[in-house]
């Protein structure tokens, strides 16, 4: 009798490059102007306005990526008022804990894990930092 061992090891898929896991777009769900914050959406109780808004995020190359926010007002009639904001490009790297940041030159002013983004800048007005949150 002859008997045949098979191995079968599966093979690990590739991971996704880091432009095509960060693109889409996420729901906003808290702004920060330094240490006031806002969770999103959010009911203006004073006139009634809904203010809510997107992140979208573009893959521009497996390392690269562009990013514009959305904000909505509705207001009580209904009407809808955007305006967006392109926040430019960003070159994107893998860290340590395995979150992806996002680099503007040699600032950190992003990161990425687990369908949560965030984004932080300064504000060039009031000189204060800005973090955007999001949720895919």
């Amino acid at each position: 009798m002859a008997f045949v061992i098979i191995s079968c090891s599966k093979k690990e898929e590739p991971e996704p490059a880091m432009g095509d896991q960060v693109a889409g777009t996420y729901t906003l769900t808290k702004v920060s102007l330094g240490p006031l914050g806002i969770d999103y959406p959010y009911t203006d109780p004073s006139n009634g306005v809904k203010y809510s808004g997107k992140i979208e995020i573009a893959k521009v190359a497996d390392d690269k990526a562009t990013a514009s926010i959305t904000y909505i007002d509705t207001d009580k009639a209904g009407k809808v008022t955007e305006d967006k904001i392109s926040l430019g490009e960003a070159t994107l790297k893998k860290a340590a804990t395995g979150e992806i940041e996002a680099y503007s030159g040699t600032t950190k002013i992003g990161t990425y894990s687990n369908s949560l983004l965030s984004l932080s800048f300064v504000d060039p007005d009031s000189k204060l930092l800005v973090t955007i949150t999001g949720k895919k």
